[in-house]
């Protein structure tokens, strides 16, 4: 009886260090694997995401175009921005300006690229160029413009870039483009005339004009003090014509510092209030005559063949008698 109780033991004794061995090896997936859960019974809700590193805070918060790069770029702006295609007017103080008129605002220093390829450009952008505009919807600015000489399909409206437009501005053709806007507005110009010492105080300055099919004595002029002379009236802009200056005929004409004949005067009236048209006369065509003092008629003509008579100061020709018949006897 002794026997058999001492070999029961035993086996119980052996029996739990078998168990105890098993637990101490068990691998630590076994501790973590999931435990079963019972049909019907309620789902644990999921832990909470651990915060970001502050790397990851950078990453996520940098703003997509930063990591635009030059093959993206070639292939279009991102869809979260607003993009706008026009002809531009100008560009100058952070203000991109199209020929619709309307005005946008740009960042500091918008990256600038060739619209065609996509790549960085050197070239500033000019009136006349299409341009790509892209704006950041966060800061309602251009941050990037894509110019090119040639042309491109313009954006129909303003669509969605209307929240970025500057209000006021007013629709207008650029001038160097669709060229002057000339209403034919009466223009006021002023013809103002500097003439040289030898100018008696007497004499009147006159303005002859193409239009006027060059009458000498077509626009008289007023004397303003003594070496100017002006007068007013009045031209529909737009308006272009020639004019020279004279003392009323054409054997006394305006002459230039190098005592020629200038040619005519070119004259352009613009689409504005008032103009002025400026000359200086450093010579007359008949200014040599009245040096020698013998005055603007003193030269030959056919109307005036012998101008210089008898008299003090003047030449005396001697005039000899020749008989009408020869004498009786010859």
């Amino acid at each position: 009886m002794i026997k058999p109780l001492g070999a029961l033991l035993l086996v119980v004794a052996i029996a739990a260090s078998a168990a105890s061995a098993e637990t101490a090896t068990s691998p630590t997936s076994a501790i973590t694997a999931p435990t079963p859960v019972p049909a019907g019974a309620m789902t644990p809700p999921p832990s909470p995401p651990a915060p970001p590193t502050a790397a990851a805070s950078a990453t996520a918060t940098t703003p997509a175009t930063a990591a635009v790069s030059p093959a993206a770029a070639a292939s279009g702006p991102p869809s979260n921005l607003v993009t706008y295609t026009g002809q531009l007017l100008d560009y100058r103080n952070n203000f991109v300006y199209f020929t619709s008129g309307d005005a946008f605002p740009a960042v500091l220093a918008p990256r600038i690229i060739d619209a065609l390829t996509g790549q960085p450009t050197t070239i500033a952008p000019q009136a006349k160029m299409f341009a790509r505009a892209t704006f950041d919807p966060a800061t309602k600015k251009i941050i990037e413009l894509a110019i090119t000489a040639r042309r491109l399909q313009t954006s129909v409206g303003l669509g969605p870039a209307t929240a970025f437009v500057v209000v006021g501005s007013t629709p207008a053709p650029a001038p160097e483009i669709a060229g002057q806007n000339l209403t034919g507005k009466q223009v006021a110009v002023v013809f103002e005339v500097t003439v040289p010492p030898t100018t008696a105080f007497t004499d009147s300055v006159y303005i002859s004009t193409d239009s006027s099919d060059w009458n000498p004595t077509a626009i008289k002029l007023d004397r303003v003090d003594a070496y100017k002379y002006r007068a007013l009236r009045y031209f529909a802009s737009g308006t272009k014509f020639a004019y020279r200056v004279t003392r009323g005929t054409w054997n006394s004409v305006e002459r230039g510092e190098d005592n020629l004949d200038p040619p005519p005067h070119q004259f352009f009236v613009r689409e504005v209030d008032a103009l002025a048209a400026r000359v200086t006369v450093y010579h007359w065509s008949d200014e040599r005559g009245q040096s020698l003092g013998t005055g603007p008629e003193s030269l030959p003509t056919p109307y005036n063949p012998s101008p210089f008579g008898g008299g003090p100061g003047g030449i005396a020709v001697p005039q000899v008698k020749i008989p009408a018949t020869p004498p009786p006897g010859r």
